[in-house]
């Protein structure tokens, strides 16, 4: 308004003076015409130039008046930012650091005793990237991240009083968790009722014990089975010290002569109780079928992972076969509803698998349905391949051992799928054939993890059993049908499924395992086959002599081998290489790296005296067994893995 009145006198002033100019012009002026219109051309002429001269002033005077205005916000702005209880940050996109702050900063970082650098901003930036806690915690309390990363600026704000309600609602959910006495039927089978008795007071009193160092609420159901209740804060303590209780029980029972051990099967979450109690009896299902001595973990909600503890003891047989029994009786009556039986194995599949497969062949067979093994030409290893080839000499063999891309011409809606030697749906032959179907059966020895089947009507996992061919043959023995339906060559071929796994029988036997080779033999299996089948190829001998000529070796009995940059390696010789390995003296586990020929870094494990190898493996996305494991790595070097796997042997040795 200041502006627009002044701008309104000034033109006044001027358009008087301009008419005083006129009329004295006139007056002068009056008998000449052109004199006149000179007069009037000048005159407009000094016009426009006030006009413009004072447009230009207006012009001035209004970025003036800007420039003021956003003086005084700056300086409202300044004043906001220094008093308002928010953290301000800007820093170097570049470089990370802190270039400016307001003085709420200083407060939260107590000033000169404590200045921003460079490392905070990494930390605040990193925990914001997380996108599970937003929360920075500086001294005893936790502020809320908020960072524009295009505009290389954070925020924070005191959320103290939120993250602790937060954390006080985290911890009120409820947890159930189912707990297993393993072995108590073999160690209670044969004692006297004063006995067992010691071992349940024995079981009991270490039970009430681990209860009341927690504050659970411990119950027990039945002779080898309790449960306890607790929220989620208890158990954020369990966690914290990993499950000491199940290597406190078992020391505790070595002690009185106990081949006892704990697993338990542990879920939380919100009031949905029924859901809760029915996840932690699958995770109490999946500790058991992974050997025992663990603790299986996992919230209860869809998109939640298991989580695992333990582990550490190897696996036992045991001794009563009524599982078997019971598996071999729901099968034949799955295999009687189905059309008929497509078996496959993992990923280039060994000895072992092709194995299982013949003997699930056999075992459809003789319930008196079809069955077909299927493989995939690009991924056979050289004895399967000798196996093939000789049982495709004889007519039935070759119409019943099918190539991957004409096994669609026999499998219907209602068609079995029966999966050998693997339990993890990435590792099946094709997962396009595991997708088309809906009925599913497992056979494996290896420990089962979260990518099982979902839909797996029936599953016989024993993590330790020897081999899935072991498994398979004892299904066989318990099939009910006396009449001899197997060739001397699918005797010999699962037989030799169960040697290539045992290393000849000299690794992962029990009584069972010698029980179903003694079976074979009676069936007619050949050693001559067997040894024909199993022969080492010269060029594969020299890779395997190569790679153990190479390795190095580690504190504690660790043996580590990788192979050559140029070269590249099947799984056999990766596996044999690991075997020979373990075969030295003082060797605890061995551990081979090499390039498979399909263009990933394959690792092959192998442990003895109690190392559990298959807990590494798994940490690095692969599985197995205790003694036996493997898993198979992208888009890493030799070099990079074995740096990560060599870490996590020393944190193992660190953690114990």
């Amino acid at each position: 308004m200041n502006i627009v009145r002044k701008f309104s006198s000034v033109t006044i002033v001027f358009f008087m003076i301009i008419i005083q100019l006129l009329e004295s012009a006139a007056v002068l002026f009056t008998d000449s015409k052109n004199s006149a219109i000179l007069i009037l051309l000048v005159v407009n002429l000094l016009i426009t130039a006030a006009l413009l001269l004072q447009y230009r002033n207006y012009k001035l005077r209004r970025i003036d008046f800007i420039r003021e205005i956003n003086d005084e916000a700056d300086s409202s702005l300044n004043a906001t930012l220094d008093n308002m209880p928010i953290g301000v940050i800007r820093y170097n996109g570049e470089t990370l650091e802190p270039e400016w702050f307001n003085p709420f900063v200083d407060m939260i970082y107590k000033g000169n005793e404590r200045v921003l650098n460079k490392k905070d901003i990494e930390q605040i930036l990193q925990i914001d990237a997380s996108e599970i806690n937003k929360y920075v915690t500086v001294g005893s309390k936790k502020y809320n991240i908020n960072a524009d990363k295009e505009k290389s600026i954070i925020y924070l704000s005191d959320a103290t009083v939120e993250a602790s309600s937060q954390d006080r609602i985290s911890n009120s959910r409820s947890v159930i968790a189912s707990i297993s006495i393993d072995n108590y039927d073999d160690v209670t089978d044969l004692i006297t009722d004063s006995e067992r008795s010691q071992v349940n007071n024995f079981i009991s009193g270490a039970l009430e014990a681990f209860g009341k160092e927690y504050g659970l609420f411990i119950r027990r159901i039945n002779a080898n089975r309790y449960y306890f209740f607790c929220n989620y804060r208890i158990l954020s303590n369990l966690m914290e010290d990993k499950f000491k209780i199940l290597e406190e029980f078992r020391e505790s029972a070595i002690e009185q002569k106990y081949s006892l051990t704990l697993s338990m099967g542990i879920s939380y979450g919100w009031s949905d109780y029924p859901a809760i109690g029915k996840m932690s009896l699958n995770n109490l299902e999946l500790a058991l079928v992974r050997g025992g001595d663990q603790v299986v973990l996992r919230e209860n909600t869809p998109q939640s992972h298991p989580v695992y503890y333990g582990g550490n003891s190897e696996s036992h047989m045991q001794k009563s076969r009524t599982r078997a029994r019971a598996v071999a009786g729901a099968l034949r009556t799955l295999i009687n509803e189905s059309d008929n039986v497509i078996i496959v194995g993992h990923r280039y599949p060994d000895m072992d698998a092709f194995g299982a497969a013949i003997a699930m062949k056999t075992f459809t067979n003789m319930t008196g349905k079809e069955a077909f093994v299927v493989y995939d030409e690009e991924q056979l290893l050289p004895d399967v391949r000798r196996a093939i080839d000789k049982i495709n000499q004889d007519a039935d063999g070759y119409a019943h051992i099918l190539r991957l891309d004409s096994i669609k011409e026999h499998q219907t809606k209602n068609s079995l799928l029966i999966m050998v030697d693997h339990s993890k749906v990435s590792q099946t032959l094709s997962l396009d054939l595991y997708q088309s179907f809906d009925k599913v059966v497992v056979v494996d020895h290896h420990r089962r993890d979260d990518d099982f089947p979902e839909h797996a009507l029936l599953n016989y996992i024993e993590s330790s059993a020897s081999s899935a061919s072991e498994l398979a043959t004892e299904l066989l023995q318990f099939h009910g049908v006396k009449e001899r339906k197997m060739s001397n060559l699918e005797a010999s071929i699962i037989l030799a499924g169960i040697a290539m796994d045992t290393q000849h029988f000299t690794k992962s036997t029990t009584a069972r395992t010698f029980e179903a080779a003694a079976y074979l033999r009676q069936r007619g299996a050949d050693n001559d086959l067997i040894k024909m089948i199993s022969a080492t190829d010269f060029e594969e001998y020299k890779k395997v002599n190569e790679l153990v000529l190479d390795a190095t070796f580690l504190e504690g009995g660790i043996a580590i081998t990788c192979g050559r940059e140029n070269k590249k390696y099947d799984n056999i010789t990766t596996a044999k290489a690991a075997d020979n390995l373990l075969d030295m003296a003082g060797i605890s586990a061995s551990f081979t790296i090499t390039h498979h020929e399909n263009g990933y870094v394959s690792i092959s494990a192998r442990s003895r005296n109690g190392y559990n190898v298959q807990t590494l493996m798994e940490a690095m996305g692969g599985g197995g067994h205790f003694n036996n494991a493997a898993t198979q790595i992208y888009e890493k070097t030799i070099s990079q893995i074995e740096e990560d796997l060599i870490k996590l042997i020393k944190e193992r040795v660190e953690n114990k």
